[in-house]
């Protein structure tokens, strides 16, 4: 997760940001030129430090090998934690006691992802603000490449964590249709591309990490709209990789090739390569917010609007 100190992401984040933006521009496509259909606004947003963070490892399902149900295994479908990564979780929502930055924290944003929305609630409920509002934001959920990362239906979501406070108004369902009633838009966005789990069993977004880093633009947006300024985020790690890598020097760090870069529409190599965040020129910084993300991390730091 990500702990953000709102204006001034487990995985901590904070909330501050000046921005410099291009519109987009005329690509190649593979193939040969075409136009490009109007693309989002590329945005940088700049981040600053706070402090830091020790890690705590938060175990899923699908980190684990059990007699063969591995991440892509139907079994898997928007995995769970183990017993073992809810202890976790529990372990760093004792070390959170009495934490006052914490404390202050009023908006817990959350990917929609269940095992995402169980490490937002073990960790923080009962650590942040009483009217700390809980929220799912589909903008922050995993990288869309295996059966553990599509996720369930809103009702379904609803029904488990709602008594809970967590609020789904944000997740929308895609409409069933002829060729699918799954309900998760994004899933089904890779399966009218490449097919579904049977007849492709390769990354998707992965290899389409210019959707992933324009989710990030998405939900930085999303967040300067909001009110609170100590913001708690539950994310993941291939996200939050490629939020805090894309567009700098060495790119995301083993990132498959990107075969599907054109599934969202093509634009100017230049523009899609736009940074998600920029860090002031601060490389000690840059090289910690780029470190890999053991889940259920802690890392906090300014986001400056």
């Amino acid at each position: 997760g990500a702990r953000i100190r709102s204006r001034g992401g487990v995985r901590s984040a904070s909330r501050a940001a000046s921005a410099s933006s291009r519109g987009p521009m005329p690509t190649v496509a593979p193939g040969g030129p075409r136009d490009a259909p109007a693309g989002p606004e590329r945005r940088a947003f700049a981040v600053h430090p706070v402090s830091r963070r020790d890690a705590l490892v938060a175990q899923g399902t699908h980190n684990v090998d059990q007699s063969g149900v591995t991440l892509r295994h139907p079994a898997n479908h928007d995995a769970r934690l183990t017993p073992f990564g809810e202890q976790q979780c529990e372990a760093l929502s004792a070390r959170l006691r009495g934490d006052a930055r914490v404390a202050r924290v009023a908006l817990v944003v959350t990917s929609p992802l269940t095992r995402c929305v169980q490490t937002a609630l073990l960790c923080f409920k009962g650590r942040v603000a009483h009217d700390a509002r809980f929220v799912a934001h589909e903008s922050v959920r995993e990288t869309v490449n295996f059966a553990c990362d599509a996720r369930r239906g809103v009702d379904a979501l609803s029904s488990e964590f709602n008594s809970s406070g967590v609020d789904f108004s944000l997740v929308v369902d895609a409409e069933p249709d002829a060729s699918s009633s799954d309900p998760d838009p994004l899933w089904r966005k890779y399966v009218d591309v490449v097919g579904d789990a049977d007849t492709w069993d390769d990354h998707r977004e992965s290899c389409d990490l210019v959707s992933v880093a324009d989710r990030a633009r998405a939900f930085f947006a999303w967040l300067e709209t909001q009110t609170e300024r100590e913001v708690a985020v539950s994310s993941h790690s291939a996200f939050l990789r490629c939020a805090f890598s894309w567009g700098h020097a060495g790119g995301v760090r083993a990132a498959p090739e990107q075969t599907l870069r054109f599934v969202s529409g093509a634009f100017d190599e230049n523009d899609a390569a736009t940074p998600v965040v920029t860090y002031g020129g601060d490389d000690a910084f840059e090289a910690q917010m780029r470190q890999d993300w053991d889940n259920c991390e802690l890392r906090t730091f300014l986001v400056s609007y």
